[in-house]
């Protein structure tokens, strides 16, 4: 009669070796499934900045470089720009606008608080709107090169470099150079 009770006594002992075995198992799935639930929505969420930031960019499509004040220099620059394809709507008033003029160089905010940029509809675009939302939009963004401290009217044959940055972090590069030869008061295409 001492085996069925020796029986008994290693039965209860595996059945609680098999109950703890089956709750840390759950545990560590449940660990297993919140952790990825975590790393798919951080995965997502850098999936849409990355995205936002190669996407959504400002497409500069004509400079034009304006001798406003009659001095045989470049004061004035007028940008033309659009968004560029797959570009989501992008606040014109929220990008930053890095400029180099013979080796200085100013980043300015596009708000209009300052003096040095001046927004202006031009295609498609109401009156007072920042915001370029469509493929056929295009606004002017007016460069005051006198009103920037840092900067200096163009010269001659010298070159501007224009970064333009959207709020979401695409970035924009032109590069383009005066003419050999400056009339006062005139405009040209650069």
């Amino acid at each position: 009669m001492s085996k069925p009770a020796t029986r008994g006594q290693v039965g209860i002992g595996t059945l609680i070796v098999f109950i703890a075995m089956v709750l840390v198992a759950a545990i560590a799935a449940g660990v297993l499934i919140n952790t990825a639930g975590l790393l798919q929505a951080q995965a997502q969420q850098t999936g849409e900045e990355t995205t936002a930031e190669v996407s959504n960019i400002i497409k500069i499509d004509a400079v034009i470089g304006e001798d406003s004040d009659s001095t045989g220099q470049i004061d004035t620059l007028n940008l033309s720009t659009r968004l560029a394809s797959g570009s989501d709507p992008i606040n014109l008033s929220k990008a930053s606008y890095t400029i180099e003029t013979d080796g200085n160089a100013t980043v300015i905010s596009g708000n209009s608080g300052n003096d040095v940029i001046k927004l202006s509809p031009a295609q498609s675009l109401e009156a007072g709107t920042t915001i370029l939302s469509e493929q056929e939009d295009v606004m002017l963004v007016e460069l005051d090169l006198g009103q920037a401290s840092e900067l200096d009217p163009l010269n001659e044959s010298e070159t501007i470099s224009l970064v333009v940055q959207a709020p979401a972090g695409g970035n924009t590069y032109k590069e383009v150079k005066a003419p050999r030869r400056i009339e006062d008061g005139k405009s040209y295409i650069l």
